[in-house]
């Protein structure tokens, strides 16, 4: 694993890639605490995250064609920027005394086109600068670095927001995407044209739904196990932050341990994954982790200290990880390079409806019934994606996509 970050090229990429992701940590537990604040309403909360998640839906199907068209490097380069530049003139607004819930709202939906384009651009860029026999290593840093930089950002933003304020969150939000984009730039990389630029649109995205059509167990396998990455982006986006405050009485603080000891897991799961896989083999140990943290989402509300509860997280942050790198691996394995962007926005836009559907749901749960019910609202995600490796293992023509052969690594 650590001899791809002798690769200078993937090496910045992974590190401004990381940079990044600890930015939007940063970015949604301040612009949570907003919302709570201003309104104190948990539904008004999943309605925020929905905003943020509606231009995925939007922009997704073409998003596909347009990564795998461009200068990816390049792309993600322009997308830090971008992002940079939006919540510093959200910050602005904010020093000047211009707050308003619909400026966070257009604030937000512009933050969700970039990040609706960063993520499957970084994918697809991964697929492209390694070997096949490398796949699954890279994708384990690359997961580590999505989750743990994201929920290790989220867990420092905690700490930023109850001792320094929102304000300075932001502030070392901005500075993260600043940093990310010139890491990311100055990664060697030669860019060569694909011949199919001029191809139509429309045509190049029907390449990505013939795919699925001609490989329905891929298909059955990203719309079931999608649904662990949900839980987290989804419906535990709006509960942590509740649980938190109103069931551990602990604030922001709480938020930023239990946030920060899932990172913990999610980070220590680049070595679980590799040694459960081998050990019990793809399809069992992707069962057991989906298992395991469905338990851990169902019992953690139900501690007498917010840190018992945050060890909860550290157990569900390191094997739902560890199962979201299999499946990344097994979509590389699975979808060729030409086609990976418009698979995965494809895929996207499945998981950004699921997840607008989550919060909302969610916040609607935890506003009118309690935080437990909630956490089993997000047991559920993870139980449907046990089902999906079931599914995929009990169809005999679809087994191989999770069975691997005799002697493959993990």
């Amino acid at each position: 694993m650590l001899t791809l970050l002798r690769n200078p090229t993937f090496t910045l990429f992974f590190l401004g890639n990381a940079i990044s992701l600890i930015g939007f940590g940063l970015n949604l537990i301040s612009i949570s605490w907003l919302v709570l604040e201003e309104t104190g309403s948990e539904l008004a909360l999943g309605k925020i995250m929905a905003a943020a998640t509606i231009p995925g839906v939007l922009l997704a199907l073409f998003a596909g064609v347009i990564i795998d068209r461009m200068n990816r490097k390049w792309l993600m380069v322009i997308l830090d920027i971008v992002r940079m530049v939006i919540i510093l003139v959200f910050l602005s607004a904010l020093l000047l005394n211009m707050f308003t819930m619909m400026s966070l709202f257009i604030m937000v939906f512009l933050m969700g086109i970039g990040n609706s384009l960063f993520w499957p651009t970084a994918q697809a860029f991964v697929q492209q600068l390694v070997e096949p026999d490398e796949y699954f290593n890279a994708n384990a840093l690359l997961s580590a670095s999505y989750q743990t930089g994201s929920i290790l950002g989220a867990g420092l933003g905690g700490l930023v927001v109850h001792y320094f304020g929102v304000n300075t969150a932001l502030a070392i939000n901005a500075l993260t995407y600043l940093i990310s984009g010139i890491l990311i730039s100055l990664a060697p990389f030669s860019y060569q044209k694909r011949s199919e630029t001029t191809e139509r649109i429309l045509t190049a995205l029907m390449k990505g739904f013939r795919f699925f059509q001609q490989n329905l167990g891929v298909l059955i396998l990203g719309l079931t196990t999608i649904l662990a990455d949900v839980a987290i982006w989804g419906a535990m986006s709006v509960i942590t932050i509740t649980m938190s405050r109103d069931v551990y009485l602990a604030g922001s603080w709480g938020y930023g341990i239990m946030e920060g000891l899932y990172g913990i897991g999610a980070l220590f799961s680049t070595i679980l994954a590799g040694i459960g896989s081998n050990k019990l083999g793809r399809h069992r140990f992707l069962l057991v982790c989906y298992i395991i943290s469905a338990i851990m989402a169902w019992i953690s509300p139900g501690f007498f200290h917010v840190v018992l509860a945050a060890f909860a997280y550290l157990f569900m942050g390191l094997h739902n990880n560890s199962a979201r790198i299999c499946i990344r691996t097994t979509f590389m394995e699975q979808v060729p390079n030409e086609i990976m962007g418009r698979v995965q926005t494809i895929l996207g836009v499945y998981t950004r409806i699921a997840v607008i559907t989550s919060v909302i749901i969610a916040g609607w749960i935890v506003e009118n019934y309690s935080v437990q019910t909630g956490m089993n609202f997000t047991s559920i995600h993870f139980i449907f994606a046990a089902a999906g490796i079931i599914l995929v293992f009990l169809i005999p023509k679809y087994r191989p996509i999770i069975v691997l052969k005799s002697g493959s690594a993990v």
